[in-house]
């Protein structure tokens, strides 16, 4: 099976050996795999190297080869032939300008219904427990009714009020679920100022796991042949890949908060290990992307399809439906 390797320490160096990548650091080597055997190779810090060599095994075998800036994506290899159907991005601004607004009421509907088959599945538990938790039944029927009241929304400006009411709900009741010692009240999205003393250890777990499922959905933008800046419910800005932000939203519940919620309740220590220790980012990283590759249907293959679904959607073929999970 594919992995995902990370380069994570400093001084390292990425080379090729005999047709197969190799990591060294000094005159250790700290790991040696054949192409046949990766799917990708993540860098996550700034203070290791890679050969020219490697940057094109990684291209002949189609390796995403990503740049991370602590726990944000920076770059990728992109091949030089790459050439993307054009007719598909005209479309796709053209899209932007007539049917922007179903788009992002899509986008938000599939992440309301995931957010509450997230909640929906502890409430189950609380109540087999005979610990029934009223609130948080309360708060799976409010999401119900927004579920239904995004798809009412007049502009994509009504439809992210729907979308930040139902969040407020969401978090409140994760802040319940997990364990207490880790500090988490509430969502910090990495584009706010952290409170002081930094944000506490669910919200950095977090941001590493968004990272992982913002690279899955990368590749899949471009395996469908979509332009990553031209996006429907993220306000469009230089630079910015907010197609990319706008297919995420309904795979963050299941893909990310999921897992994570499960190793905070599982494992605490690990999470609160995140303050400084670089193997407990590794942890997290693995534990989203094996999420990711075992649950059935994989989420990493219905990213892609919902890419190729969008797409489809953009050029007239078919129309866009969210992905929705179920128990």
């Amino acid at each position: 099976m594919a992995r995902i390797a990370v380069v994570d320490r400093y001084g390292s160096f990425l080379a090729v050996k005999d047709g197969r990548f190799q990591l060294r650091c000094g005159n250790e080597v700290l790991w040696d795999l054949a192409p046949v055997e990766l799917e990708a190779i993540v860098f996550t810090i700034d203070g290791a190297s890679i050969s020219a060599a490697a940057v094109k095994l990684a291209n002949n075998f189609l390796i995403d080869l990503v740049f991370l800036d602590g726990d944000k994506p920076v770059a990728r290899l992109m091949q030089a032939r790459y050439s993307p159907p054009f007719k598909t991005w005209i479309k796709q601004v053209k899209t932007y300008r007539r049917g922007r607004v179903k788009l992002a009421q899509l986008f938000v509907e599939g992440k309301i219904h995931n957010q509450r088959m997230v909640l929906s599945d502890y409430a189950k538990r609380f109540r087999v427990q005979g610990k029934p938790n009223y609130s948080l039944e309360s708060s799976i029927n409010e999401l119900i009714r927004l579920e239904s009241m995004v798809r009412e929304a007049g502009d994509v400006d009504g439809v992210r009020e729907v979308e930040a009411t139902a969040a407020r709900r969401y978090w409140r009741h994760i802040a319940e679920i997990v364990p207490s010692s880790l500090g988490f009240k509430s969502r910090i999205p990495r584009s706010r100022k952290p409170p002081v003393g930094g944000i506490d250890s669910f919200n950095k777990a977090l941001n590493i796991g968004y990272s992982a499922l913002l690279r899955e959905v990368w590749r899949a933008v471009f395996i469908a042949g979509l332009n990553p800046y031209v996006g429907f419910l993220h306000k469009p800005r230089a630079g910015k890949m907010v197609l990319v932000f706008d297919l995420m939203e309904e795979f963050r519940p299941i893909a990310v908060d999921r897992p994570l919620i499960a190793l905070a309740r599982r494992n605490t220590d690990i999470l609160v290990k995140l303050r400084d220790d670089g193997e407990a980012v590794k942890e997290i990283w693995r534990s989203v992307v094996k999420h990711m590759k075992e649950t059935n249907p994989p989420l990493q293959s219905a990213i892609l399809e919902q890419a190729r679904k969008l797409a489809k959607h953009i050029r007239g073929e078919g129309e866009y439906k969210p992905f929705k999970a179920r128990w």
